[in-house]
């Protein structure tokens, strides 16, 4: 187990930076909710694609890997939709 956590390292830290460099562009683009809502949509497609790579790598992308990382980047969106239509936005 921790070897295998050691091999995937790269991957989890290059994926949490850019997720983060990503929340911090949607925190600083303040009051423009359709340029958030657009950051978001593409870091959301970005999780998708970075997530779908690394298993297909590791020779482990099944179907349900594809379907579980579409459905959590569209929840995702859906609450940014929410919370951004709600008036109680970032």
């Amino acid at each position: 187990m921790i070897k295998k956590l050691n091999e995937h390292i790269i991957y989890y830290i290059s994926l949490a930076a850019i997720l983060f460099l990503g929340l911090f562009l949607i925190l600083s683009l303040g009051p423009n909710k359709q340029l958030q809502m657009t950051v978001f949509v593409i870091l959301s497609v970005f999780y998708v694609i970075w997530g779908l790579l690394h298993h297909f790598i590791n020779h482990e992308l099944t179907t349900k890997l594809v379907v579980e990382y579409i459905l959590i980047a569209s929840l995702g969106i859906a609450i940014m939709l929410f919370l951004l239509k709600g008036g109680y936005g970032i």
